[in-house]
């Protein structure tokens, strides 16, 4: 499937969490509405949901965190950092985590 929006470049460091299992899943590369690349340590099995919390560096819309759900389609190993890279589809985002990512690319992007 073809991505309908241009990913847009985060130019710091975000973390993003593994809702149900805890801990840090990966730190946030690029954004759409409608998904996420991460840098993360393990490979990413795909076809596999998770429910992942984004740590903002401010607070939007009330919170420093966004909530969402992302099916993770694709994921590579980088040789030259020996971590890999993934791409998730958002699957499951309120209307809240839709404006706090809109809000997030005007003041992260590159």
């Amino acid at each position: 499937m073809a991505r309908k929006l241009e990913r847009k470049e985060i130019n710091q460091t975000i973390d993003v969490i593994d809702v149900i299992n805890g801990g840090k899943f990966g730190e946030l590369l690029n954004i759409t509405v409608e998904g996420i690349m991460l840098m993360t340590n393990e490979e990413i099995p795909t076809q596999s949901i998770y429910q992942l919390c984004i740590k903002l560096p401010i607070e939007l819309h009330g919170t420093n965190t966004v909530e969402l759900g992302g099916d993770c389609l694709w994921c590579r190993k980088d040789e030259n950092f020996h971590r890999f890279w993934a791409g998730f589809q958002i699957i499951d985002a309120s209307d809240t985590a839709v404006k706090q990512i809109e809000d997030l690319i005007a003041a992260y992007s590159k």
